[in-house]
């Protein structure tokens, strides 16, 4: 279930936060994106490699750029009632590997990544694999019986 994939509680900012302490908090919350939110609702997300990119390789102040100026602001989002597959498909359209998750309202309720996917299904095939290996370990000893 979805529910079960996201964080919860991403780090957030606000879009007239500065670049600056977003950095900071990056830092020492040890996280390399932040959701942007505006009454609740996501309206951007900014990562390390954006602050680089739009900021840093242009030289921009960071002390005084706003984060709405850095964000990226198109975003996919899913519901945090959609199916696992689905929201692979968007990612994978949409080419992200972030995601918020909404509810019914369009409020956020977490961060769906590409990492807590592979996570997933790394645990889902582990658990096939040790299905599959004890039953090819019961076949043999029944055979000899």
């Amino acid at each position: 279930m979805l529910r079960n994939l996201i964080t919860r509680r991403p780090v957030s900012v606000g879009p007239d936060v500065k670049i600056s302490e977003v950095a900071r908090l990056m830092e020492k919350e040890n996280v390399g994106s932040v959701l942007v939110l505006a009454d609740g609702r996501p309206v951007g997300i900014l990562t390390d490699r954006d602050i680089v990119l739009r900021c840093l390789a242009k030289n921009i102040n960071v002390t005084t750029c706003p984060v709405k100026d850095a964000m990226t602001k198109t975003l996919a989002t899913c519901r945090d009632t959609d199916g696992v597959f689905d929201c692979i498909r968007k990612m994978r359209d949409e080419r992200i590997r972030r995601m918020p998750v909404v509810d019914a309202d369009g409020k956020a309720v977490g961060l769906l990544s590409f990492g807590d996917i592979l996570s997933m299904l790394s645990r889902e095939f582990a658990e096939l694999t040790k299905t599959t290996t004890i039953a090819e370990e019961v076949e043999p000893e029944q055979e000899a019986a």
